[in-house]
């Protein structure tokens, strides 16, 4: 399957959203209680989407993949870092959120999305990003490794009615990735 990766449009939203909602159900189905994951929420999910767009940070960015049928299978969204991650993240950029449906994984898609964002955050002139992964999504993990992530310290947190852990990941500094 090809794939074309571009910056995502307010157009977009309801697929993003889509796939944001597939993608948690998908990928932590093995982390998160059947209930929790069953009352996420596409409309929800694009009400924080289209928030995006209303004031945009232009040091941020949201890429979308899109399938050689036009469909969205992914994303990646990422800029600044968060005011709560600041100090645990320690970079100045974050990985906000990077989600593909299943169809897609091991397809090169993630890599191609991160990509672009890594580039894009360069351009921008960061020097370090981080982002945040369950400890248990080993797969999720391993790709991050790849890319050059370093797993760094934890914390546990309430997600969805349940505690879990997540493990901060750092690109320090932010790869090329070709």
């Amino acid at each position: 399957m090809s794939f074309h990766v571009e910056p995502a449009l307010e157009t977009d939203v309801e697929a993003i959203a889509r796939v944001h909602v597939q993608g948690w159900r998908e990928s932590y189905k093995d982390f998160l209680n059947p209930a929790s994951l069953a009352g996420l929420s596409v409309e929800e999910r694009a009400r924080m989407w289209r928030s995006t767009f209303t004031a945009p940070d232009p040091r941020a960015l949201l890429l979308v993949g899109r399938a050689s049928d036009g469909e969205i299978v992914g994303f990646v969204c990422g800029g600044p870092v968060r005011l709560e991650d600041a100090v645990s993240l320690d970079t100045a950029a974050e990985v906000y959120a990077i989600y593909l449906l299943d169809k897609v994984k091991g397809q090169g898609l993630g890599r191609r999305l991160m990509a672009g964002l890594f580039d894009h955050l360069t351009g921008q002139g960061f020097s370090s990003a981080g982002l945040w992964v369950l400890r248990d999504n080993l797969s999720a993990r391993r790709f991050y490794e790849r890319l050059g992530g370093k797993p760094g310290p934890g914390q546990e947190l309430e997600l969805r009615g349940q505690t879990v852990t997540e493990i901060a990941y750092r690109f320090d500094p932010i790869p090329t990735i070709r």
